[in-house]
């Protein structure tokens, strides 16, 4: 950011205008205008000089949170070397900035610093009226119909896929889960089966845009930094996907991508390729890396608890006996009761996305503190979700809080919110739910998943995501 200027062009109402038309010569003159205001007002620790709190959020993000919140409350600054957000912790917080009623944040100024150059006009980074049509035209490929062909391609895939894992020795089962569901979305979003060498090329680049969007420096002219590399890998994607569109616009295929080049607006034209290549991008970024996160917290959660993890397979052993065949249709995926609340569990107390970030256009007040127009603001689902005045228990896994006797989800609509809320809530989170129940329907009727003893704890650091730091070594034996 650089030096402020006042111009008095930049009204909060003419931002927000060309936020929703998607003007982004003026979105961009904006940001070049303007650079973080000044929050000695507002409460928080300092932290240590020069780097501010950064150390202590990279080193463990929820007891940082915790502490400031005992000292200072809801609200308060996080000092860092480049820009010192506002945290705005709890369900009234997260109330205040998902429905966003005055229109005072942004989702495209909070997050184009980390996606820029990678995922480029994604629904993410889209505001207010764009953002509404932007996420009608992609909600079309998430109804059921879509959704039955996309389960048509995971069943076999995700079967096979756990086959061949290690029966009795170690192994890091996020990098498994990763692989598997890099294969399976390659096969879902993209229509690509992941053999071959052009399979293994658009693999590598794909990995690569994803390093490249947790590198903090972000210079592309350092060649060798993940984010240089990640640029480069980018063209690679996006040649292949505007390369195949002709192609796909004429076939039957059931992935998102073939799906989305017949799409057609409400003036029944198709869409261009760049808005195709855009959202397609993005949504295998979206989908891959959280899936992977949420299903790592499950895996070591069942091998904490055995009890547990036999129930969720007599679940699933009830429900393939009840079938003529045993892959999953969409009308089995809510006969998984007890696996889908595994499912919210593990993502209530490890969420992919611990913090969600949101920029002020415009001053506003909340909890008694004035906050400054120009001022990131973050929430946290993480801190959210273990909230003691909603949650009994916190800090232990256990699934049946959310059982329809206990219901501890429903005390505020805003207090579980691993998928946001509001207008940006996750367009992909029924989706996301599918996936994960069906790949655990496919392990847990081949395996138990056991850890060692040693293992007491779920190690994980959450920038840029949830993961666990030592790769989840667990063991897996053959049933």
């Amino acid at each position: 950011m650089r030096t402020l200027i006042n111009r008095p062009s930049f009204t909060p109402n003419e931002i927000v205008n060309a936020l929703s038309s998607y003007d982004k010569p003026t979105i961009r003159r904006y940001q070049r205008s303007v650079k973080q205001p000044r929050l000695n007002h507002l409460p928080g620790s300092r932290g240590m000089p020069v780097i501010g709190n950064i150390y202590w959020i990279l080193k463990d993000m929820h007891r940082w949170m915790n502490q400031e919140y005992e000292r200072y409350g809801p609200v308060f600054t996080a000092r860092m070397p480049v820009l010192s957000p506002v945290m705005m912790l709890g369900p009234d917080a997260n109330r205040f900035v998902f429905q966003n009623e005055d229109k005072i944040f942004s989702n495209y100024f909070a997050w184009n610093a980390t996606l820029s150059g990678l995922f480029d006009n994604n629904l993410l980074e889209r505001d207010f009226r764009d953002h509404k049509t932007q996420r009608k035209i992609l909600q079309q490929s998430f109804k059921r119909q879509s959704i039955e062909g996309h389960m048509d391609i995971m069943n076999p895939l995700l079967d096979k896929g756990v086959e061949g894992w290690d029966n009795g020795g170690s192994i890091r089962a996020m990098d498994y889960i990763k692989e598997l569901l890099l294969s399976t979305g390659a096969n879902v979003f993209l229509g690509v089966d992941m053999e071959g060498s052009e399979a293994n090329r658009i693999s590598q680049a794909f990995s690569q845009v994803v390093a490249a969007a947790g590198d903090p420096i972000k210079r592309k002219e350092i060649w060798f930094s993940p984010y240089a590399k990640g640029m480069r890998a980018n063209d690679t994607l996006s040649d292949f996907i505007l390369k195949e569109i002709p192609s796909r616009r004429h076939s039957q295929g059931k992935d998102f991508f073939s799906e989305f080049c017949r799409l057609r607006d409400e003036n029944n034209q198709l869409f261009s390729d760049e808005v195709i290549r855009d959202h397609i991008m993005f949504l295998l970024f979206a989908a891959h890396d959280t899936t992977t996160s949420a299903l790592s917290a499950i895996l070591f959660a069942l091998a904490s608890d055995l009890k547990w993890q036999e129930e969720l397979r007599q679940e699933m052993f009830a429900l393939r006996d009840s079938k003529s065949n045993e892959e999953l249709v969409f009308d089995d995926i809510d006969k998984l009761v007890k696996t889908g609340w595994t499912f919210k569990e593990a993502l209530r107390m490890h969420p992919a996305l611990a913090v969600m970030p949101r920029y002020a256009l415009k001053d506003f007040e909340f909890n008694g503190h004035v906050i400054p127009k120009n001022t990131i603001v973050v929430v946290s689902s993480l801190f959210t979700h273990h909230m003691s005045e909603y949650w009994s228990n916190p800090y232990l896994f256990d699934p049946l809080r959310f059982s329809p006797d206990r219901a501890e989800d429903k005390k505020d609509f805003f207090q579980y919110v691993p998928f946001g809320g509001g207008a940006h809530k996750c367009i992909g989170m029924h989706f996301a739910e599918i996936q994960g129940k069906m790949f655990l329907y496919y392990l847990l009727r081949k395996y138990t998943v056991t850890k060692s003893p040693k293992m007491i704890s779920y190690r994980y650091n959450n920038i840029p995501m949830t993961f666990p730091v030592d790769g989840l070594p667990l063991t897996f034996y053959r049933l």
